[in-house]
């Protein structure tokens, strides 16, 4: 089976991980499209208002660059990872190309508001399956039109995410008490200060556009720019404990960097949800906190024993294996209703490498 796979492809994405673990599957040939998705995303007003309206612009051109790519790779699959700009049209031409199969990758809340726009609802029920991370999508895809919305887990590329040694990290190997990655929402910038108001060392990695501002931090929490891929891993070493707080925009339960601190073997303070509690034990795998007033008696009972730090990280790293939490696994999920769709025989003869979209042979 020959799969297309367009998404934002820059060094530590999620999506060239999800790609990268399809080629990784036996029988299948995975050409992937890099849709470029690391530039400024609404570079002009007409972009920005264009935004707010739900009809966002192409600024990439994606549709012509799918097309075009379809054209020259002929393939049985075509998967879109996140994009939010296909048109119902170019789904039609693909089927013309000859395309047996259309799917669509979500890794957010694609019902939230911030996400649902006028190009992607109306294209619900063209696509063949559209793959969510999250449960309650599930039901409101449905109930929105699509046929055959189905749940992939969270996951962790087990090519990147584990853990570390002291000299791979270097001299700020756990020098602070805790460490958090990810973009600024007030209610995690009132929980950081509050463990730097108790006396806690906080280092976070984040963008300032997204929100983070130095000025309106504790004094013992240090902000840095946000980093990738085994920048990610090393920087998740620099705290003795790693925060994991939910997007309360998406609605989180659970996130993909619930798998990557616990793949890591870090030691993981997190929310704790229903979700996080399916896939992992509080007090054994991760650890858990309800609001503030617990997240500072858990942080302290955590940084008191290196014993039970070492411990959790151990345990939720064996849970993500044993349990088949990373990419590879949520690929073969994902290939299975590939296969569904296409009527393609699980067990090709041979195996092809992952080769980028342009290049012929």
């Amino acid at each position: 089976m020959k799969i297309l796979y367009q998404g934002p492809m820059w060094h530590g994405s999620t999506s060239l991980q999800r790609a990268e673990a399809l080629a990784r599957q036996p029988g299948f040939e995975t050409i992937i499209l890099d849709s470029g998705g690391r530039v400024a995303r609404l570079p002009s007003l007409y972009a920005r208002v264009r935004w707010r309206l739900r009809w966002p612009v192409d600024l990439l051109s994606e549709n012509a660059a799918l097309i075009a790519a379809a054209k020259l790779h002929v393939s049985d699959a075509i998967v879109i990872d996140g994009s939010k700009v296909i048109r119902r049209s170019t789904l039609r031409r693909l089927r013309e190309i000859g395309v047996k199969c259309l799917a669509y990758y979500t890794p957010d809340d694609i019902m939230g508001a911030h996400n649902l726009n006028h190009w992607i609802r109306p294209g619900f029920p063209d696509w063949d399956v559209i793959f969510t991370t999250k449960t309650f999508n599930v039901p409101e895809l449905a109930s929105a039109g699509a046929r055959n919305p189905v749940l992939v887990g969270k996951a962790f590329d087990a090519q990147v995410h584990r853990p570390m040694q002291p000299e791979e990290v270097g001299e700020e190997f756990e020098r602070f008490d805790l460490v958090f990655i990810g973009t600024y929402e007030a209610e995690r910038c009132a929980s950081i200060n509050a463990l730097g108001q108790a006396g806690f060392s906080v280092v976070v990695y984040g963008e300032a556009r997204s929100g983070w501002l130095s000025a309106a931090l504790n004094a013992r929490v240090e902000l840095r720019p946000s980093v990738y891929a085994e920048d990610y891993v090393r920087a998740l070493h620099h705290g003795r404990v790693a925060l994991c707080f939910l997007r309360k925009l998406n609605r989180d339960r659970i996130t993909q960097r619930t798998m990557e601190i616990a793949a890591a073997g870090r030691p993981m303070l997190a929310e704790k949800t229903d979700e996080h509690d399916a896939h992992f034990i509080d007090g054994r795998e991760y650890a858990g906190f309800l609001d503030n007033e617990d997240l500072l008696r858990k942080a302290n009972w955590l940084l008191s024993d290196e014993t039970i730090r070492s411990q959790l990280g151990v345990e939720g790293r064996n849970r993500c294996l044993r349990s088949r939490y990373s990419s590879d696994d949520r690929a073969k999920d994902i290939v299975s209703h590939l296969i569904a769709v296409t009527g393609n025989p699980k067990g090709w003869p041979r195996r092809v490498p992952l080769r980028r979209a342009g290049a012929e042979g």
